[in-house]
């Protein structure tokens, strides 16, 4: 039917989503679904004929969860396996519901362990939700609030786990920092809410290019700090420089019909088994210094002359 097949192309569909959005749906949905049930046993028990939302071959589309997931299903967050295997539970539910529906208004009796494992499905959603839910807010609980990249509170443990992934698999990972140009001047020239717009919008634009395993963390200030695991330098170099292309071409809405351009640097080192973590940390950001000393705007490898 082409009602299902046609996703919505408003803005949302085109925002990557954050956790807290997830938070929010499976919140909703498990609310959703327990007024849903409620609907669902009047049909039964008063033999009432049950609606087209709980009764349609394609009743997991017709709720709000449903046509979310349905929306948002090649966005990261939701294409994860945990996430994936919550839709088919919902699926698996909506399409027992729905037998047992169209028989359960006319039949004086429903099967109890056909009722039984209708609501067994119900409970397993909801259990799969809550789950989810902590997994989310765990993580949620380790991000910048302002800009959605992770804090330095984890960063070492996370770096040093992939360092030894990287030796065990023989692939190389790359870290790299990053710096917003003359960035001082922004906020001492329009203010502090207007330096927030413009990181809120690096950022988001950092998250929207890396991959879905790559890492983003608020090293400081204005300063970022890239893990990107399974990753040469060249192609880190290619990542980049995309990266720094796209900071470039921005208009960020800085309020008041304002708009400001911004330029990044960025140093570039690999997660190197031989020698310490602040030692790669180091190096990175020595390359930084480079890419500000021969003039900003540009990603530079480190190299042992830097020193």
């Amino acid at each position: 039917m082409a009602a299902f097949e046609t996703k919505p192309k408003g803005r949302d569909a085109q925002r990557p989503l954050t956790h807290e959005d997830i938070l929010r749906q499976l919140d909703s949905a498990v609310a959703e679904h327990l007024a849903w049930m409620t609907r669902w046993h009047r049909s039964a028990l008063c033999k009432v004929e049950p609606p087209t939302e709980i009764v349609s071959d394609h009743a997991h589309y017709l709720c709000g969860f449903g046509s979310w997931c349905d929306l948002h299903h090649d966005d990261p967050l939701v294409a994860q396996p945990a996430f994936a295997a919550l839709i088919e539970t919902h699926k698996a539910l909506h399409q027992l519901a729905a037998l047992l529906a169209k028989r359960a208004w006319k039949d004086p009796k429903v099967p109890a362990q056909e009722y039984d494992a209708l609501m067994e499905k119900v409970n397993r959603f909801i259990d799969q939700s809550h789950r989810l839910q902590k997994a989310f807010q765990k993580v949620a609980s380790d991000l910048d609030p302002l800009t959605g990249a992770h804090t330095r509170q984890d960063m070492m443990k996370d770096l040093m786990r992939e360092r030894e992934r990287a030796s065990r698999a023989k692939t190389s990972c790359i870290v790299a920092m990053a710096d917003l140009d003359r960035f001082k001047a922004v906020n001492d020239t329009h203010g502090h809410q207007a330096g927030d717009a413009v990181l809120r919008q690096i950022s988001n634009t950092f998250l929207e290019i890396l991959r879905p395993y790559d890492r983003l963390y608020r090293y400081g200030g204005e300063e970022f700090l890239f893990c990107l695991p399974e990753c040469t330098v060249d192609s880190a170099l290619t990542i980049l420089d995309r990266l720094r292309r796209r900071i470039a071409d921005l208009a960020i809405d800085i309020g008041g019909g304002r708009t400001l351009r911004v330029t990044c640097s960025f140093g570039v080192t690999p997660l190197s088994a031989d020698a310490p973590l602040k030692t790669v940390i180091d190096r990175a950001d020595r390359a930084l210094y480079a890419a500000k000393e021969e003039g900003r705007d540009r990603v530079l490898v480190w190299t042992p002359e830097m020193t």
